[in-house]
């Protein structure tokens, strides 16, 4: 074979598969590959480790007991694995163009636009928040919201917790709103659904909540996917009735297995019963979060106490309720009138 010697020079790209090709060549011409006989042919030390190292990786060779010896793995072994493994890659590169090419035109300042009249395709967190704002601005007869756990989410609400107008709504507006239990973590979470509650508004706790989902009037609906793309790219305004009304069927599942959030800050009294425990404003606020799913962690940071005294109470209070659960708990103290 005659080999033009390369040295220590840099090989990429094609030069490399090359390269890789006419070692492997030789090394099955060799039956076993061993570096002097590789050193006869033209290759350089240099060359030698390079390209042993990548036939070794591709199951071409395989490791021997003797020092700078590489045993052939058979052809008809090695190569069917290799191009399998090629061939699954080629696919996923195949099916990655439309995606990388979006992102390249994100990088370069050429968003693309979907071209459907019916659809907007927002392409970045602060695009879903102006959109979001632009609906509450716009609502006259309903406002759906479902928030789960999103970037969206997060961020607006922070800004939100500072200023109330962002979110204004008109009078007589529809209100419902559902935040997933993932979301109660969040140190303005129960703050917003108080206030919604003290609006009038109807609140609910879900779990589970796919992403986040807004309904405004009859006009639009929003879903945002920032919980999965931390950009937001991908999230979608949709005008077209058919489009619209899938998603509200949605997002009445999601209100029709999610729990009514009550006021946790005042007693009610039991209706036809006494209280089988008494029960002071913290007690009241505990059981209203455990209703909701709310974490020991959660009620700790809510009432501001510590976590065992938190595991204290639920225990005392599902021992009194003769629940068996910390949700049921919550459920009887619901039934009862308590919260």
């Amino acid at each position: 074979m005659n080999h033009d010697p390369r040295g220590d020079a840099d090989l990429h790209g094609v030069a490399f598969e090359e390269f890789v090709s006419r070692m492997c060549v030789a090394c099955i011409r060799l039956g076993t590959a061993d570096r002097g006989r590789l050193r006869e042919r033209g290759y350089s030390d240099a060359e030698i480790d390079l390209g042993t190292a990548e036939l070794l990786a591709r199951g071409f060779l395989a490791h021997s007991d003797e020092e700078d010896t590489w045993a052939v793995v058979p052809p008809r072994e090695s190569f069917p694995q290799y191009l399998e493994i090629m061939e699954h890659r080629t696919a996923l590169a195949r099916a990655s163009i439309p995606e990388l090419d979006n992102q390249w035109r994100r990088a370069v300042g050429r968003g693309t636009r979907a071209t459907l009249p019916d659809l907007d395709l927002l392409s970045s967190v602060p695009e879903v928040i102006e959109r979001i704002e632009a609906m509450h601005r716009s609502a006259r007869q309903r406002l759906w919201w479902a928030l789960d756990a999103s970037v969206v989410t997060r961020e607006l609400l922070v800004r939100v917790a500072a200023d109330e107008r962002l979110l204004a709504l008109a009078d007589g507006v529809d209100v419902r709103l559902v935040l997933d239990t993932s979301v109660l973590n969040e140190p303005w979470a129960l703050d917003r659904l108080e206030r919604a509650d003290a609006q009038g508004y109807s609140a609910r706790v879900g779990n589970g909540v796919p992403f986040g989902v807004l309904v405004c009037d009859d006009e639009s609906v929003l879903v945002d996917i920032s919980a999965y793309d931390p950009d937001g790219y991908g999230s979608l305004a949709l005008r077209r009735r058919p489009a619209r009304q899938a998603v509200i069927r949605l997002f009445e599942a999601i209100w029709s297995l999610s729990t009514p959030f009550g006021p946790t800050s005042q007693v009610l009294e039991a209706t036809g019963e006494e209280p089988v425990a008494p029960l002071d404003d913290r007690d009241t606020k505990v059981l209203a979060l455990l209703s909701i799913g709310a974490s020991d962690k959660v009620i700790a940071r809510q009432i501001g106490s510590s976590v065992r005294t938190v595991e204290r109470r639920i225990r005392y209070l599902t021992d009194h309720l003769g629940a068996a659960t910390r949700f049921q708990a919550g459920v009887q103290a619901v039934r009862r009138g308590w919260v």
